[in-house]
């Protein structure tokens, strides 16, 4: 109950429309026992009332029909309601989840985030949230309903017999308290496996879909297909045990109300013999037990699925409680004009794995510097540093000498605008991929920015199209080509001026004589800025003020900047 507890007290959200589906049920419930109920009564008063002909004259039909339809119609009535109301309250509920559990995930930083694979992220915010539909329709509502009509039975029950009552109220109990329990018992283990095989089926049905074609290439989709077959007959195995122990559970209700209809027989049939109460009565309640265990049936299976819920809930608890990235509410109203100071800055993925060590760098405001390292030494994790996707371990980093940790959010990207290594194209024509960055900018700005970054020659647009701005750049910007992803990138840069830009890897994908016209456009349009460049190249070195080079997550000035100097 632990992992499950703080998605309970979020049920405190709707308190109304769940206390009224859970009040519904009992509705239904009650109505279904009452029909069952006067039908035997009605049935078996009718069969000895026509034995004669002064009974069958004297017989009132009338009451108990129209008692009969009163339940039939209530019944139907309450079940629709109950299922219109819980319902609703169960999507508004999984919708208020997800925006709860969305929010806690936006401020976790990035080195927490980075243990996860692509699309376990989505699969804890779509299917184990489902999954916590069933604390309310398939645990909380029927064990509250059972518990409920339980006493109301058996108090009916004790107005004829007590005996009956206590006899009917023991069985009844021992029900709510051994079957959950035993069917928790034998679900756990299948549970469990079950929501992990579903997860591990989604990711590898993703990573087979989106490595498709190398995969292809390289002959090892027919290896891949094999591995994914083996993981769903795992699966289909799983739930063939959970059918199974539904099977279970509809024998055991099958045998638990015709024995408890049994011993009330037999019980009462001693009872009718002493004139406590009349045949019809006795019928009524032998009618009504094998009524009383529709509130009984669900528990079985609400319990059986409990630790795959449980489950789910412990996969999202691990999320939200990651680090978050604490940004201060209120804007600290520094004005920025770009100076930047790493000092003695420590910084790793994993405690006892540090990328960077130590670092102490001084940019003054309006400088150009450049970063120069082999792969993984640490560059794109200074930047990001300085964007507050990762934080420190030790050390710290300002912006005109104010701690970075002090700017609201919004006031810090304000202050910084990014060119990152891969730029992520929305599936959305060119102009509403521009207007992400500048979201007012005109068609006359978004033109001008489009002719300057080279965009004016898509290849995707060479068709004919009436207006380029109208593009249609497809899903993940499949129609772009590596170089031309980068200069929509640029372009975004150049519509959000800022006292800082960082640009990483800004050449990859283009040709040595399109980079340096592009850097030299871009460095225009930011020529009062602090520019922070991380590349691999030589080609736009000569346009830098300082370079360094990273090695073992320390920096070291380059003497000479120039593009011979600088292998």
């Amino acid at each position: 109950m632990r992992d499950l507890w703080p998605f309970l007290k979020l049920y405190r959200q709707r308190p109304g429309m769940l206390w009224l589906g859970i009040v519904l049920t009992i509705l239904t419930l009650l109505a279904s026992l009452g029909l069952l109920t006067l039908s035997g009564w009605f049935i078996t008063a009718s069969a000895i009332a026509g034995l004669n002909a002064a009974t069958a004259h004297s017989f009132n039909f009338f009451t108990p029909g129209a008692g009969v339809r009163g339940f039939s119609i209530a019944r139907t009535a309450a079940r629709y309601a109950e299922r219109l109301v819980s319902h609703d309250a169960t999507f508004r509920l999984l919708s208020s989840l997800r925006s709860w559990f969305f929010a806690r995930l936006i401020p976790i930083s990035r080195q927490q985030l980075g243990q996860y694979r692509q699309g376990e992220l989505l699969d804890r915010l779509v299917a184990d949230i489902d999954a916590l539909d069933q604390l309310y329709l398939r645990l909380l509502s029927p064990l509250l309903a059972a518990i409920t009509v339980t006493g109301l039975f058996c108090l009916f029950l004790a107005f004829f017999s007590v005996k009956i009552a206590l006899v009917v109220l023991a069985i009844m109990t021992l029900w709510i308290v051994s079957m959950p329990v035993l069917f928790y018992i034998l679900g756990r283990k299948t549970g469990e496996s079950m929501g992990k095989r579903q997860a591990e089926l989604r990711q590898q049905m993703l990573d087979y879909l989106q490595g498709m074609a190398e995969q292809q290439i390289y002959a090892s989709d027919i290896r891949t297909r094999t591995a994914i077959a083996h993981s769903e007959q795992q699966l289909i195995r799983d739930q063939g045990r959970m059918a199974a122990l539904e099977g279970l559970g509809s024998a055991l209700f099958v045998f638990g109300s015709g024995a408890s209809a049994l011993l009330v027989l037999y019980i009462g049939s001693g009872q009718l013999h002493s004139g406590l109460f009349s045949g019809p009565v006795l019928v009524m309640m032998v009618f009504a037990v094998l009524a009383s265990f529709e509130a009984l049936m669900p528990l079985p299976i609400a319990f059986q699925f409990l630790s795959h819920t449980r489950h789910a809930a412990s996969r999202l608890r691990q999320v939200v409680n990651s680090t978050v990235v604490v940004f201060p509410e209120a804007p600290s109203g520094h004005p920025v004009t770009g100076a930047i100071s790493f000092a003695s800055v420590g910084c790793g993925y994993e405690e006892d794995l540090p990328i960077i060590n130590q670092l102490s760098l001084n940019i003054d405001a309006g400088r150009r510097i450049a970063l120069l390292g082999k792969t993984g030494c640490g560059k794109s994790t200074l930047i990001r540093l300085l964007s507050r996707t990762l934080e420190p371990s030790c050390g710290s980093v300002k912006l005109d000498g104010h701690d970075i940790q002090r700017f609201a959010e919004q006031e810090l990207f304000q202050a910084i605008t990014f060119v990152p290594q891969k730029t992520h194209v929305f599936s959305a024509t060119l102009r509403e991929n521009l207007q992400l960055a500048a979201p007012d900018a005109d068609d006359e700005l978004l033109q001008r920015v489009i002719r300057q970054c080279g965009l004016d020659s898509l290849a995707v647009a060479r068709d004919g199209a009436a207006n380029l701005l109208e593009t249609w750049l497809g899903q993940g910007g499949i129609a772009l080509s590596g170089g031309e992803q980068r200069r929509l990138a640029i372009a975004r840069a150049m519509l959000k001026p800022a006292p800082v830009l960082v640009l990483d890897e800004p050449g990859e994908g283009l040709d040595q004589h399109s980079e340096k016209v592009l850097m030299k456009t871009l460095l225009e349009a930011f020529k009062d800025s602090t520019v922070i460049m991380i590349t691999h190249k030589t080609v736009v070195l000569a346009l830098m003020d300082d370079v360094y080079r990273m090695e073992n997550g320390s920096l070291t000035k380059v003497a000479d900047s120039s593009p011979a100097a600088t292998p």
